[in-house]
């Protein structure tokens, strides 16, 4: 006899004694089928099969803790008997066990005999249930979504899609969302079906390291076990930023220009330069490269007849100086000066301004002449105009504009206002304009000035607050009808009155002596005011002033705020603040969007919101992909000396892959221009750079020298 056909023997004989047996105990069993009932699951994998058995109580019956007897048997895909596994006094808490069957196919009929006996002595009963074998389920994240991109100050969502794929059983796990060994949201419990795809979603994630993060998901604790848990996790990047561009938040849909005013009676007799000087001087502010230039006219100069201002050589130097903006490529604003006499009589002035504008335009060309203003600082404390009066003005030259085919070709700027400290007569002003002459102005200005340290730490900074209150007036409480783009004509930072050893000069040093114009400190202020106007909304600035020269007879001493000054070899020196301009000017230009760099909070636009020192970036873009980030930190708001600490930058929402130009203000402190290196994006967006504090910086597709 073959050992096979004994093996058979052997294990037919065991099955019928064991049938035998759990027979035999039935039959000595109280019959009370509806005591207990039982659900029978077989699960298997790689690691085998297992039978769970879970018998239940009806009410009134004793609870289960101990299986009397168990018989598993086990069937071929034929039918046919696989095996049989029997066992005594199997511990089932709660009803419940769980056994161990070995290697067995998915698809496999199996059957349990259960005796029950409660308490271990007395009556038994007996339960029977059969089950096919399923796969135990298999939990698979197939991805992990979310933005390439964010900031510190934004929350984003993460979404995971997860698959049961196994599709023969379904099952309960933890899903959990982790930044290294660190929860970033509360676990989830996801639900499944056999087969069934769904997705996890981790609503209003936020991170707060600007650094590149890896979020990595895992599931976890699946009830039934898996198949398979190498599959139980996934992982994706997310490139935090401190900031990012938001190319969709346009801000200014067409940049006006900086620029700064320029002195007309720079070639006339009361200014009293070399004829020499002049080359020099033109070449310099040509290489400015200004935007945005404003020229005034003084009727009593230029034309008189007046025995002590009017001199026959001012109307050329101011004719000269209009031809110096507009070889200089800069959109020309030509503000109607001083207003005492025409405001008496403004038809016969405001036709002879007019007069003038059309010979600039027509005779001589100067078409970059687009903008006119009547009355510089017209609600000046004892001017002695009245809203009538100036409304009148701004009438009667807009009618001879009309009348001579300039009026499209020359806008009207209303304002030039001040705030005049204390009666802040600028909000009657503006209403005024508002109400009575916005069928003839076509754009808002007003001049803003402040003294250097009046950017304290935890306040509102002095220019901070009148450049937000006055984007308040123009744009939070004017209706959208009346509004306008809006201007700041002039600006400056201004010094102390006395420095030791030298003639009191009102706003003209710095604290160590040192002539405020000529100062680090300066130059840094003003980049930053006009990167908060761009932040604010603002068309454009012009800053008093590009050069020296003498206005009118009081002009030696109140001119502080110059960028050039002529020096005694018929050469022009440069400050830093010019240096500071040109490079904004290098890398904009007119016409182009400025857009938002987020985060973009309360305390950057509220007039009585204390805005701590942080970085400030504002951007802009242009019509063919061009893309400039200009930016400073104001931590060195009051530096006027280089620093050992830098600022690191982290900014998204750029181009990917792109090379940009960084280019510096006063990276050696010494308030010059200067090319740093080249910044590539990565595959995100985003540009990481440093920046001495001391400094500001350009990052911009642009090509800059």
């Amino acid at each position: 006899m073959s050992l096979t056909l004994i093996t058979r023997l052997v294990l037919t004989a065991a099955c019928a004694l064991a049938v035998a047996a759990v027979t035999s105990a039935a039959a000595r069993a109280n019959d009370s089928p509806g005591c207990y009932s039982m659900a029978l699951t077989a699960l298997t994998g790689p690691k085998g099969a297992d039978a769970m058995i879970d018998v239940s109580p009806a009410p009134g019956c004793a609870a289960v803790h101990m299986l009397k007897k168990v018989q598993v048997k086990t069937f071929e895909r034929d039918g046919s008997l696989a095996d049989v596994d029997n066992r005594d006094d199997v511990r089932a808490p709660g009803g419940g066990a769980t056994l161990e069957l070995g290697q067995v196919e998915s698809g496999r009929r199996v059957e349990a005999d259960v005796l029950v006996q409660p308490g271990g002595t007395g009556r038994t009963y007996v339960v029977r249930k059969a089950a096919t074998t399923r796969l135990r389920p298999d939990l698979h994240v197939i991805a992990v979504y979310a933005p390439p991109q964010t900031t510190t100050a934004r929350s984003f969502d993460v979404v995971v899609d997860l698959v049961e794929q196994n599709r023969e059983t379904g099952a309960v796990a933890s899903v959990a969302l982790m930044l290294g060994p660190t929860p970033l949201a509360e676990p989830v419990e996801v639900s499944m079906s056999p087969g069934e795809e769904t997705s996890v979603k981790f609503a209003g994630v936020t991170l707060s390291g600007a650094v590149r993060s890896q979020l990595s998901v895992f599931v976890t604790g699946a009830t039934p076990a898996e198949t398979d848990t190498t599959n139980n996790d996934g992982a994706t990047t997310v490139d935090v930023t401190e900031h990012e561009l938001v190319g969709s938040n346009v801000l200014v849909p067409s940049l006006g220009g900086y620029g700064a005013q320029f002195n007309q009676h720079v070639y006339a007799p009361i200014t009293n330069l070399p004829a020499s000087s002049f080359p020099n001087l033109e070449t310099t502010v040509k290489a400015l490269e200004p935007q945005l230039v404003r020229i005034f006219y003084n009727e009593d100069f230029e034309e008189g007849p007046h025995a002590v201002r009017f001199n026959p050589a001012n109307m050329p130097s101011f004719v000269r100086t209009v031809q110096l903006a507009q070889e200089a490529g800069a959109t020309i604003n030509i503000t109607y000066h001083a207003v005492g006499d025409a405001r008496l009589s403004p038809g016969p002035h405001m036709q002879r301004f007019a007069a003038v504008l059309e010979d600039l335009v027509e005779t001589r060309g100067f078409t970059n002449i687009r903008w006119v203003t009547v009355g510089n600082e017209p609600n000046t404390p004892g001017a002695a105009l009245t809203l009538p009066q100036w409304h009148a003005l701004y009438l009667a030259l807009h009618n001879e504009l009309v009348a001579r085919g300039l009026r499209e070709h020359i806008r009207i700027m209303g304002g030039d206002l001040i705030e005049s400290a204390g009666a802040r007569d600028h909000e009657l002003w503006f209403k005024y304009m508002t109400e009575n002459m916005l069928d003839i102005i076509d754009a808002y200005s007003e001049h803003i000035y402040w003294s250097y340290f009046q950017v304290p730490a935890g306040t509102v900074g002095r220019f901070e607050f009148r450049l937000r209150d006055v984007r308040k007036l123009v744009v939070d409480d004017t209706l959208a009808e009346k509004r306008r783009p809006s201007f700041i004509m002039e600006f400056g930072v201004r010094g102390q009155a006395t420095a030791p050893g030298k003639p009191t000069l009102v706003n003209a040093y710095y604290e160590d002596g040192s002539e405020m114009r000529r100062t680090n400190i300066a130059a840094f202020q003003q980049l930053w005011f006009n990167i908060a106007s761009a932040q604010l909304g603002f068309t454009g600035t012009s800053k008093w002033d590009l050069y020296w020269g003498n206005y009118d007879f009081s002009s030696p001493g109140n001119q502080v705020y110059w960028m050039v000054n002529p020096t005694q070899e018929d050469r022009w020196e440069v400050f830093p603040t010019y240096h500071a301009l040109r490079l904004m000017l290098q890398t904009t230009e007119r016409g182009w969007e400025i857009v938002r760099v987020d985060p973009w909070q309360r305390d950057d636009w509220d007039p009585v919101v204390a805005d701590e020192p942080e970085k400030e970036m504002t951007a802009y873009l242009g019509p063919s992909g061009q893309t400039t980030v200009i930016g400073l930190d104001t931590n060195g708001r009051l530096l006027n000396t280089t620093s050992a600490e830098t600022s690191h930058y982290s900014l998204g929402g750029l181009p990917p892959g792109t090379r940009f130009n960084l280019a510096l203000w006063n990276a050696a402190g010494d308030g010059q221009n200067t090319i740093s290196e080249i910044v590539t994006t990565n595959d995100a967006g985003v540009a990481r750079f440093e920046v001495p504090l001391h400094a500001a910086f350009a990052l911009t597709t642009v090509a800059v020298s």
